[in-house]
């Protein structure tokens, strides 16, 4: 995503959208967490310090007039595909309100494809396109879908195949891996290391791992300081959401659709009301501000003996609050 300052018109219009999409433009009741979500949006994506109350509960007529830039107009867009989700439904008259929104401002956004097939409980078909755009874009360390990386996405997926785990192990890579322990304390290097060791999850390269490409989910974690409690991984997949583009709304609607409305998309943990709106919608803005698109070809080897504050710093990641730290920490989702 990226970061929006909408002028007062600018975000009355946006919001009034978000209260047609929350109430099918006046015909369903909101829910409380869809009242909350849009007043965390407001504060932390719309940067507004006091929540607006729209005029009425339909479409703006003068939408388009309004939201009258490609970025705000897109933006507009993602935040009420997401909005579409909260109330666990997804439902074909706020999908459609949606769908509505984007041809009125003239954006394709692919988000809005998915948000389709989740009202269609297409959920297979949701995740493969996922699956699909993610090997290339997530799972690849070069931004570009290879061999090795198909047989990995295989390797996971049919973990039962004899002898598959052994031909796919990739001595180099774990070595190259093992030897960031020796990376200065403090560094990105080291902390990678110490991320994977001191969690279990097996490194690049050894049976069961993800490809590594996966490691840049890692380094969001230590980025964001977002933890990997499932909490503090829905606010991972907020922040990662929020800072990269092509996969931002695969990253967030994937997440709410997931771990809010409880629907099994991916395999994994499946959840029902997990959004804390406050802390999930400053994740994103906190990805959003991030300047440098972790997904979009960084190449995080050429950082590793970087420290991590001051890479943070460079990035302009927006720092934690003492009271979201408190919260974060409270809540099992701080890096420790």
């Amino acid at each position: 995503m990226q970061v929006i300052t909408p002028t007062p018109a600018q975000a009355l219009s946006l919001v009034q959208a978000m209260h047609a999409v929350a109430t099918a433009e006046g015909t369903v009741a909101m829910l409380p967490i869809e009242a909350e979500s849009i007043a965390a949006i407001q504060r932390h994506l719309l940067h507004q310090d006091e929540p607006v109350q729209p005029p009425a509960l339909v479409m703006p007529q003068d939408l388009a007039a309004v939201i009258d830039t490609p970025v705000l107009r897109r933006e507009a867009v993602r935040i009420l595909a997401m909005v579409a989700v909260l109330d666990k439904q997804v439902t074909d008259a706020k999908v459609r309100l949606v769908e509505g929104a984007a041809a009125t401002l003239g954006v394709e956004e692919y988000g809005v494809g998915l948000l389709r097939l989740a009202q269609q409980r297409q959920f297979r078909k949701l995740a493969f396109k996922v699956i699909m755009r993610s090997v290339a874009h997530y799972w690849s360390p070069t931004g570009k879908a290879r061999l090795r990386d198909w047989l990995d996405m295989a390797r996971i997926a049919m973990p039962a195949i004899p002898g598959l785990y052994a031909m796919l192990v990739d001595r180099t890579l774990l070595e190259r891996y093992r030897a960031l322990e020796a990376r200065p304390a403090g560094t990105l290097g080291h902390g990678l290391f110490r991320f994977y060791r001191d969690r279990g999850f097996p490194m690049p390269g050894e049976p069961k791992s993800f490809p590594e490409g996966w490691s840049k989910h890692e380094i969001y974690h230590i980025i964001s300081e977002y933890e990997t409690s499932l909490q503090g991984e829905m606010l991972n997949a907020a922040f990662s959401g929020g800072n990269t583009e092509v996969l931002c709304m695969d990253l967030l609607l994937m997440t709410l659709l997931q771990f809010h409305a409880g629907f099994q998309v991916m395999p994994g943990p499946v959840l029902k009301d997990e959004l804390k709106p406050d802390a999930f919608f400053r994740a994103v803005a906190r990805g959003a501000a991030t300047q440098v698109d972790v997904l979009a070809g960084w190449d995080w080897w050429s950082a590793v003996d970087q420290p991590i504050a001051e890479l943070r710093q460079r990035f302009q990641v927006p720092p934690l609050r003492p009271e979201e730290r408190r919260w974060l920490a409270e809540n099992g989702c701080l890096l420790a």
